[in-house]
């Protein structure tokens, strides 16, 4: 008498071959590699080279998940808050205004891995002789990360964008006299690179500028272009 196997009876032995040869040649199924393209909540798209199947439950070896990311190990560095050290040099330029400037700038954000967000505060001073003009701006930032920041990834680049608002003091003896108030938005892009420990990187950004200087005479709208370098510490 013959007997046929049914695909059912046939794909259930050999998934139970393979879970049975994983449990008792566990060298060899630590060797397979399984590598996450995407998590969302407790889902996540994996790419591996065993061969798997839609709507099957299969156990993995905890020593194979030890030798890929764990976030929650302490060996690895948060990033869940940063603070920012940096220069600016901004070139504007109108048909009735020219300002070339240096200035520092210092944030505090939080990041959410694929974007970050926080405040800043934009302090710059100038003296050409007849007193010092002295600008302060208050605003907030927003990144869009290309590339997710978590550690150990040492390259991150991405969007930037950034608002604020503020006011500058000219001194009594200059043309100006008095007081401004300013509306500044830079948009651009940014790429900062992780040193050492994995918490502290530098950054680079270049980016475009509108600017609007209110007086109590007139309007000026500004247009340009910047650069930043900045030093981020993680924690």
């Amino acid at each position: 008498m013959t007997t046929t196997n049914s695909p059912l009876s046939i794909k259930s032995y050999l998934i139970t071959s393979f879970l049975l040869f994983s449990t008792l040649h566990p060298s060899l199924a630590l060797a397979q590699k399984i590598k996450v393209t995407k998590i969302k909540g407790k889902h996540a798209i994996i790419e591996t080279s065993i061969p798997l199947e839609e709507g099957q439950t299969y156990e993995l070896q905890p020593e194979a998940l030890s030798q890929n990311v764990d976030y929650k190990s302490n060996s690895f560095k948060l990033r869940k808050n940063s603070l920012t050290l940096g220069t600016q040099l901004d070139l504007l330029r109108s048909e009735t205004y020219q300002n070339n400037s240096y200035s520092l700038q210092i944030r505090y954000g939080w990041n959410f891995s694929s974007f970050e967000l926080g405040t800043f505060l934009n302090a710059s001073s100038s003296d050409l002789g007849a007193g010092a003009t002295t600008t302060i701006l208050v605003g907030g930032y927003y990144d869009y990360n290309l590339v997710a920041n978590r550690d150990p990834t040492k390259t991150i680049y991405g969007i930037l964008s950034l608002l604020g608002t503020g006011s500058t003091s000219y001194p009594s003896a200059s043309t100006a006299g008095g007081s401004s108030t300013s509306l500044v938005a830079n948009i651009g892009g940014f790429i900062s690179y992780f040193i050492d420990d994995n918490s502290t990187a530098l950054r680079g950004e270049l980016y475009g500028i509108y600017q609007r200087i209110n007086t109590t005479t007139q309007q000026n709208t500004i247009m340009g272009a910047g650069a930043r370098g900045l030093l981020l510490f993680y924690f």
